[in-house]
């Protein structure tokens, strides 16, 4: 699901580049000599051809071929690791009409004034997605009544442990900070991200829980960006020096968090559910089991936004619109190990894929705290703690 910045995934591929759509290819190489002949112009597809930068999920074929075949447009998708490298591409004047990065960096898009209001009347599926994302694009970015931005995938981050070596236990963020949390050696036996965006929100977790105060709490959830209090950042830094001699190391990427656990080099580590479907799915591995802490969890969910410069906005809605219809939407489900935003998606997943990533009982977003970006007035001093952490 960068380097990776705040909340962005690492399971995204770092392939990198411009990819030409299924539709693109077959016209250039099935109907070059008509083209020629007939001296068409325009795109390759014989419609609009819209320019998407967003995870490398999306340009996939089962994805790409579902949208074109849909709304008889072509794609053509430059995969990024990173939503800062979306913001920024877009925001140096990137010929991209879409950019679908997470949540939590769409305000640098829109205080940038470089993404349009979602055309309502366009994207039919929005009223669908689950009421817990339609209040969280209210609290993040949403102004004079207008979204700007459209929730397509989710996910969550809890921590996954070796069921061989650990017993069955309440789970709750005590086991990564807490030596007689359960009976075992965690000593060198844990992992967490090495990016202040997923790590340091822990911290703050277990702090409000075991310091019974809920301001560190309050401080992820209260406003549309993160608002610690140095006090707290000083606390959550010293917390995370603390626990240093107990973890394995820091890893930088789902894809390693995947590698090193089958190769057995940690017992309890920091993760996303999906690189835990990942090990299951694709690995086979058993011995692996994913929980949500009981201080709560930080979910992401990627977000598609509409540039401004576009010079087809309205298809560009389409677009994002059917990102979200059932179709599409569980082929983007299938490619990501990723549950849509829209419940209604799961309608077209079979028995095995509903269960991995279908529906979400409603009553577990309580369960859930969105990524957020840090507030300008404490961001040095909040990636100043972190890097003394990390030093």
């Amino acid at each position: 699901m960068p380097r990776q910045d705040s909340a962005d995934r690492a399971e995204h591929s770092a392939t990198s580049g411009r990819r030409v759509s299924r539709r693109g290819y077959l016209a250039a190489a099935g109907a070059a000599g008509l083209a020629a002949v007939a001296g068409c112009t325009g795109s390759p597809g014989g419609g609009t051809t819209i320019n998407i930068i967003t995870w490398n999920d999306f340009a996939q074929e089962p994805v790409v071929n579902s949208v074109e075949d849909e709304l008889g447009v072509t794609v053509e998708v430059e995969p990024s690791t990173s939503s800062t490298e979306m913001f920024q591409r877009m925001n140096q004047g990137g010929e991209f009409d879409i950019a679908v990065p997470n949540n939590n960096l769409v305000p640098r898009f829109l205080d940038a004034g470089i993404i349009e209001p979602v055309d309502m009347d366009v994207v039919t599926n929005y009223g669908d997605i689950y009421g817990k994302f339609r209040s969280f694009v209210d609290q993040q970015f949403t102004r004079d009544g207008n979204a700007y931005g459209v929730p397509v995938r989710w996910g969550w981050y809890g921590y996954a442990y070796n069921t061989d070596e650990l017993p069955e236990h309440t789970p709750s963020y005590r086991v990564m900070f807490e030596e007689d949390y359960v009976d075992a050696d965690l000593s060198g036996e844990i992992i967490m991200y090495d990016e202040a965006a997923k790590t340091m929100p822990v911290a703050a977790l277990y702090l409000a829980a075991s310091e019974n105060d809920p301001s560190y709490r309050e401080a992820l959830t209260e406003n549309d960006r993160m608002t610690f209090s140095e006090q707290q950042l000083n606390a959550m830094r010293d917390l995370l020096i603390e626990q240093k001699p107990r973890l394995e190391g820091y890893i930088s990427s789902d894809t390693t968090f995947i590698q090193q656990f089958q190769e057995g080099n940690f017992l309890v580590g920091h993760s996303g559910r999906n690189e835990i479907i990942r090990l299951r799915e694709n690995q086979g591995v058993e011995n692996v089991e994913f929980v949500v802490p009981q201080e709560g969890a930080m979910a992401w969910y990627e977000t598609a936004v509409v540039a401004s410069e576009s010079d087809n906005v309205e298809t560009a809605f389409e677009v994002i619109n059917e990102y979200i219809a059932p179709g599409t939407g569980a082929e983007l489900a299938r490619q990501g190990k990723s549950p849509s935003c829209n419940p209604n998606v799961a309608d077209e997943l079979d028995s095995r894929e509903q269960e991995l990533y279908g529906r979400i009982d409603p009553e577990r977003f309580e369960q859930f705290i969105p990524f957020k970006d840090i507030a300008s007035d404490v961001s040095d001093k909040y990636f100043s703690a972190w890097e003394e952490v990390k030093s």
